[in-house]
């Protein structure tokens, strides 16, 4: 590709995400969304696991027959991480979506196994979720077999998800934690140093709140009083 075309891409590149900056698309933000996302998909994973063995189970398992809730509560719990999995995956595209802009589209292979890994486990995520959504109004507007699909996307979410995490551990761990204030950039309202900013020497001085309801001011107390001839 021509270097003027590459200069013109990257440009345009750079305004899209100049447009799409937010203060809350923070690396911070990404780590506290996706730990959350994280959970939801684990404990889904697990609690289908054990609807799977226990539908189909090997002829070497056994499983507890006490308490006899056991599986509404496992189930139950994995319908509700499901439906809490959608907003949060959706938080966490917008959190990270100004990334995809970003030039050139692959830096190094490490980079392009990451972005490989996000590819399948942003696609298969959103599949599942709907899937299993719409699995719990028990509408199936598809042909094929919902538990055997469901089943392979949830290990293809889990392994993606994996990579993911390895990718990206160094900034996870750096930003698990919030950091204190004082490594925080100074506001707009404070000066360089992070010190508020100096009083203007112009600005007007306040005015008692005794001379605006029309009660003498202490100098008037004290000066004393000319008599009118």
């Amino acid at each position: 590709m021509p270097a003027a075309a590459t200069r013109a891409i990257e440009a345009r590149l750079e305004q899209v995400r100049d447009v799409l900056d937010s203060p809350a698309r923070t690396t911070r933000t990404t780590v506290v969304v996706g730990r959350l996302l994280g959970l939801a998909f684990v404990v889904c994973f697990a609690t289908g696991l054990y609807s799977h063995a226990l539908q189909d189970p090997l002829p070497w398992m056994t499983f507890p027959t006490r308490p006899v809730q056991l599986y509404q509560w496992t189930q139950g719990l994995h319908v509700i991480a499901g439906t809490v999995a959608m907003p949060l995956l959706l938080a966490k595209l917008w959190v990270v979506y100004p990334r995809l802009f970003s030039w050139p589209p692959v830096r190094s292979p490490l980079h392009a196994l990451e972005r490989v890994s996000i590819a399948v486990l942003v696609s298969t995520s959103l599949v599942q979720v709907a899937i299993g959504f719409l699995n719990t109004l028990q509408w199936y507007p598809w042909e094929f077999s919902f538990r055997r699909v469901h089943l392979a996307l949830a290990w293809i979410v889990i392994g993606s998800l994996v990579v993911h995490i390895g990718t990206h551990l160094p900034q996870i761990v750096e930003h698990w934690r919030a950091r204190p204030a004082a490594d925080e950039p100074p506001s707009i309202a404070s000066g360089a140093d992070g010190a508020p900013s100096p009083a203007r020497d112009d600005a007007e001085a306040p005015t008692p709140a005794s001379a605006a309801d029309g009660a003498p001011t202490p100098a008037a107390a004290t000066e004393p009083r000319q008599e009118q001839p």
